[in-house]
């Protein structure tokens, strides 16, 4: 069995003392306990026809306004893909990238058919139980809890491994990385423990070193200094001997010693530089050139590379390579004579680490997909009906194979209020993109393999065993439901000659009308099935469904209605004559029982899916898993109370790591009431005041 996510039973308390569930804009589709496959060697071939061959044809109404960026055209795309910053700063560029996407008139939008393509392929593989593909190897997870409590799972983890850092220089030999060791404190007679210096943000430090851009200045960035200094030996208050700096300057100044300045994230919560809370610089000593250089292994470099920030790539760190910069400084963790793990700061990201046959490695969110579901030997139902290549290296079959399903564009219709939601490009809201290192709401809590999530403590996280976690699931967004203008827009005026955060779009507003066909040759009723059933949405009877599609689901955008309306064509028939009355004969007739194929579909799924999973389900309706599904695809969606962002100002409701509930019971995790004997997570009590209480 597949680790088993267990709802929360307690509410959280933010500082305010307010308790509150989980709750987000998304959620997530189970995993299934098992694939379902299909026999690759039994799917008919292109060559001649002998199962179900015709056409769908779909009416799609937009519910909440849509958006499909258009593509760029190649004069458009040599002039500015490679500055999209400067683009959004040219008012008319700016317009056109917001266009909707067209082929001739822009004032005719269109869906494109690989856009429904996408989005029906990706619920035929969920409801029918394929493979959970393309899970990223890539995306290394690496995380800080620089200043998180120490009930916090990663508290602890993190403070342990970094209580080793040590700092020296970046070297490179040919294609190999090195850290040469920098002097210790103590290597100089100096009462200093750890393996740099610290120097209090002071006012005079902006006259003394050329250059220094202090924490709370507007313009603050990171820095490198190199600068020359003295020191004089005082007693804190626990009368323990320390060092503190004094007389810096410049690297041409008259001190007795001589380092880097360093000054990384003023760590500014709201934005403001004023409102950084940092107050101390780190200065590290010159190289000590009685020890020998650590070696960087490769894949500790490859694993940095992957997890840099956008932070990490602007200046003064390097776009592609971050704090990979030859002579600079860096902390580093030495295990085994050699590095495996480095970074601009003294507390920087460490990643959440495996030992396989590959060695010390950094997780990634593949590891956390159990490994029968992503048997690349297996063949699923949306692979044989969609097509496969052999498009990572994870997909061990010697053949590919072709689609049978063909997608044509969204053609508009007819709108009955006008097309567009605003005659001008809007700004929308700033969504930012998804925080996987978030766990816990990204991965399984069980509490039968001791992650119980109402015990912040217990927690599993990226480095918790992949046999005691796994991904949640298929991630999907709720719908909200009618969204107004107000709702997608900006509400305050965005600078463009700043501002690297927003873009432009111009969305088509509800109640627009679109037509597009789906032709398909060769499927089996089963195969059918799937594709109608993916179209249809075959939930509970009374309930209404839509899909989502394009951008800014997170805002409510994206839910269209989609009508099917199936023909079957004979083949046999087709081609014994050429002329009809009036046209090419083709035989093609409405074929309005489709719930026959719907049918044969949900029986070749619950034949063959995981019996525990099926119970005593009679139709996939019935099955936990798919009711999840539909529960996300209902329209209009839960209260939206229950499906906005957690906040993070003004109090961070992310802080006490609440667990997201399933679909089904977002909030209210055990049903409609609560049990009174369910214990409220109580706010932490402040440690200044237990201390005085204590005294």
């Amino acid at each position: 069995m597949n680790p088993k996510h267990h709802n929360p039973t307690m509410k959280r308390r933010d500082k305010d003392g307010n308790e509150f569930w989980a709750h987000a804009p998304y959620n997530f589709v189970p995993l299934p306990e098992k694939v379902v496959t299909v026999d690759a060697e039994a799917i008919p071939g292109h060559d001649v026809y002998t199962e179900y061959t015709g056409y769908i044809d779909c009416i799609l109404e937009t519910r909440s306004p849509i958006y499909t960026r258009c593509a760029m055209s190649p004069d458009f795309f040599k002039e500015w893909a490679e500055r999209i910053q400067e683009m959004m700063r040219n008012n008319e560029a700016r317009n056109k990238y917001a266009q909707f996407f067209h082929l001739d008139d822009a004032e005719t939008p269109i869906i494109p058919g690989s856009s429904l393509r996408g989005m029906v392929r990706t619920l035929v593989e969920i409801v029918g139980y394929g493979k959970v593909q393309p899970v990223t190897d890539q995306l290394k997870i690496a995380f800080r809890s620089v200043a998180a409590p120490s009930d916090d799972p990663l508290s602890r983890p993190y403070k342990d491994t970094l209580r080793n850092v040590k700092v020296g220089y970046l070297e490179r030999r040919g294609d190999t990385w090195m850290i040469h060791p920098a002097q210790r404190p103590t290597s100089l007679g100096l009462p200093e423990r750890g393996s740099y210096l610290k120097v209090k943000d002071r006012p005079e430090l902006s006259q003394a070193v050329p250059g220094l851009i202090r924490f709370r200045e507007d313009n603050y960035r990171p820095q490198y200094h190199k600068v020359r200094f003295d020191c004089e030996t005082k007693k804190d208050k626990r009368g323990r001997k320390c060092v503190r700096v004094v007389n810096i300057g410049g690297q041409h100044s008259t001190g007795k010693y001589a380092g880097v300045l360093i000054c990384s994230g003023n760590m500014a919560e709201s934005g403001e530089a004023s409102s950084s809370k940092r107050s101390t610089y780190v200065l590290v000593l010159e190289r000590d050139h009685k020890l020998k250089p650590v070696p960087i292994p490769l894949q500790v470099i490859q694993d940095y590379v992957d997890s840099l920030t956008d932070f990490q790539k602007e200046p003064p760190f390097d776009q592609r390579y971050g704090c990979l910069l030859e002579e600079y400084p860096v902390f580093y963790l030495e295990a085994d004579q050699q590095v495996i793990a480095f970074g601009h700061t003294p507390n920087f990201r460490i990643p959440a680490w495996f030992v396989d046959e590959r060695g010390r490695r950094a997780a990634t969110p593949l590891d956390f997909v159990p490994v029968d579901l992503r048997n690349s030997e297996q063949t699923d139902l949306a692979e044989v009906i969609f097509g496969y290549v052999k498009a990572h290296k994870q997909d061990n079959r010697s053949t590919s194979c072709a689609g049978r399903v063909f997608f044509s564009d969204a053609r508009f219709e007819l709108a009955k209020d006008g097309v567009w939601l605003s005659e001008e490009p809007i700004t929308p809201r700033v969504l930012a993109s998804p925080k996987p290192t978030t766990f816990q709401h990204y991965l399984v809590q069980d509490r039968g393999k001791g992650h119980d999530p109402d015990n912040k403590q217990q927690l599993a996280h990226y480095a918790t065993p992949p046999v005691e976690t796994a991904i949640r699931g298929h991630k999907m967004y709720w719908h909200r439901g009618p969204v107004e203008t107000t709702e997608v827009q900006e509400q305050s005026e965005v600078n463009w000659s700043t501002d690297t955060q927003h873009t432009s779009i111009r969305p088509v507003k509800a109640g627009v009308r679109f037509c597009f066909r789906i032709y398909f040759e060769n499927l089996r009723d089963f195969e059918l099935g799937a594709l109608l059933w993916a179209l249809v949405l075959s939930g509970e009877d009374g309930k209404d469904y839509c899909h989502s599609l394009g951008m800014g689901k997170p805002l409510g955008m994206g839910a269209v209605k989609i009508t099917p309306t199936l023909y079957l064509s004979d083949r046999k028939s087709r081609y014994r004559r050429l002329f009809g009355e009036t046209d090419w004969h083709r035989d093609e007739r409405e074929e309005k029982n489709i719930d026959q194929f719907i049918r044969a579909f949900e029986n070749f799924i619950l034949q063959r899916m995981d019996t525990q999973e099926r119970g005593q389900a009679q139709s996939l309706k019935e099955v936990e898993r798919i009711k999840m599904l539909l529960k996300m695809l209902e329209w209009p969606g839960p209260d939206r109370q229950l499906t906005e962002y957690m906040t993070i100002e003004p109090t961070n409701e992310y802080k006490e790591r609440p667990v997201l509930p399933d679909p089904l019971h977002i909030g209210e995790p055990l049903g409609n009431t609560f049990p009174s004997t369910v214990r409220q997570v109580v706010k932490p009590r402040d440690k200044g005041k237990r201390k005085k209480r204590n005294k």
